[in-house]
């Protein structure tokens, strides 16, 4: 089952003008999805091969799953086209690994408050500094 989601995220000129919304794995996505109320599904894992959300690819490397799930699209007469497109695909500075976008809990600490009271702390004596250069 798909929902049809009609507006200005789909560009109607560009290949079939239908849009995937992959909320778990692309930025753009997710703020669409909380803003349409489309549940956030993780297909992929952080060792980068695909959980048991379907349950047909589960346990595959994502590169192998892509490759499978279009060979399995011609299969069935499912598959319509296949054309080359230039995409955007983030890589790792060091190792040059393409990064998955993938929705996690995180935290983060504002800074700037705990700096102030910090430096306040050292300015009134309140946090005596024992630099060893200086014994």
């Amino acid at each position: 089952e798909m929902r049809s989601i009609h507006g200005q995220y789909v560009d109607k000129d560009f290949g079939t003008g239908v849009l995937k919304i992959s909320p778990g794995h692309d930025h753009n996505d997710y703020l669409l999805s909380r803003k349409i109320g489309l549940p956030i599904l993780n297909v992929m894992n952080k060792l980068a091969t695909l959980n048991d959300v379907d349950g047909l690819f589960c346990g595959l490397d994502r590169f192998k799953a892509r490759q499978k799930l279009w060979a399995d699209l011609e299969e069935t007469g499912l598959a319509v086209k296949k054309e080359p497109h230039t995409l955007r695909v983030p890589r790792s500075q060091r190792g040059g690994e393409v990064i998955e976008p993938l929705v996690s809990k995180q935290w983060f600490v504002h800074m700037e408050p705990l700096a102030e009271k910090a430096l306040l702390a050292v300015e009134e004596n309140n946090l005596p500094l024992y630099l060893r250069y200086l014994r």
